[in-house]
């Protein structure tokens, strides 16, 4: 099986024989699967929203990445019902070393990722997103399953000054 991986602020997609994977923090990964058409795409995005890049092929951005996926699957507004959805990530990755909530980006890029996909008209099937932790998504572009393998905490002893 080839394996493609997604890194931050890209956008693939894969057909029969591909495997999908991403390792996120608090960016959030969104997955959308056709299965009539026998294709997966998964967007990396990086942070909530922004101005876009004309019709670049980005996920710098969420509202970016959902438009691209859309335009590399060639969805259109009558196929958004025929999309499964899947979105993990979103953590507060910086919580486990500094114990305030100043820090948000995972947050609001999991509420940018659930407010742009309602407005497109998706509903979203599974998710894993916030926490404090990394987490691992997989999507299996043969069998159409996707898995969220969550990180362990880090072992902070190890950053402690001696």
């Amino acid at each position: 099986m080839d394996e493609i991986h997604v890194k931050i602020a890209e956008v693939k997609t894969g057909e029969e024989g591909t495997l999908l994977r991403s390792t996120l923090g608090s960016c959030v990964g969104i997955v959308f699967i056709w299965r009539e058409q026998k294709i997966c795409g998964m967007a990396h995005c990086f942070l909530p929203f922004g101005i876009e890049e004309g019709n670049t092929i980005s996920a710098k951005y969420v509202n970016q990445g959902i438009k691209s996926l859309m335009s590399m699957m060639n969805i259109q507004k009558s196929n958004v019902g025929e999309i499964e959805v899947y979105i993990a990530g979103g953590a507060n990755m910086m919580n486990q070393l500094i114990k305030n909530k100043v820090t948000q980006i995972g947050k609001n890029n999991s509420e940018a990722a659930i407010k742009h996909l309602s407005d497109y008209g998706f509903k979203i099937k599974k998710s894993d997103i916030g926490q404090d932790t990394g987490i691992k998504m997989y999507v299996n572009c043969t069998t159409f399953e996707v898995d969220f393998v969550r990180l362990e905490p880090l072992n902070l002893s190890v950053w402690k000054a001696s």
